[in-house]
């Protein structure tokens, strides 16, 4: 199933909104590819990117909730502490037994999921606190 980005999963707040744009464009390519039977070859480019991702995007998230004193900070940060401990283990998963397919699917699954979740909830909250900040 891909991710389609609607004006719903904005977050106001346009670094933030251009980094989950690209987060989606990543998990669809992700799933065209395993729509090709192509996916073990993505797999470890995918989990590349999102090692990087959740080191670069969290951090900026997270010191924004800092400055600004966000008042679910503690929450928020416990969120991006979880995803990040799972792309660890599957990336060291990946490592260790290759693509198979159950890796596969448990980061689609879980990606998916992760994602709409957080973003429609958590982080447009965020946005909205950021934004009444900057008024």
């Amino acid at each position: 199933m891909a991710l389609v980005w609607t004006e719903q999963l904005s977050v106001g707040y346009g670094l933030i909104d251009a980094q989950h744009r690209e987060l989606f464009q990543r998990y669809n390519s992700l799933i065209e590819a395993c729509t090709e039977g192509k996916g073990r070859d993505e797999i470890k480019s995918m989990l590349d990117f999102m090692v990087e991702y959740v080191t670069s995007h969290f951090a900026e998230e997270e010191e924004y909730m800092d400055r600004y004193d966000f008042p679910e900070s503690d929450e928020h940060k416990q969120q991006h502490r979880k995803l990040f401990e799972y792309v660890q283990d599957i990336y060291t998963e990946l490592q260790q037994e290759g693509a198979s397919v159950a890796v596969i699917t448990a980061i689609n699954h879980t990606m998916l999921n992760w994602l709409l979740r957080h973003v429609k909830q958590t982080d447009v909250k965020l946005g909205t606190f950021l934004a009444a900040q900057a008024a």
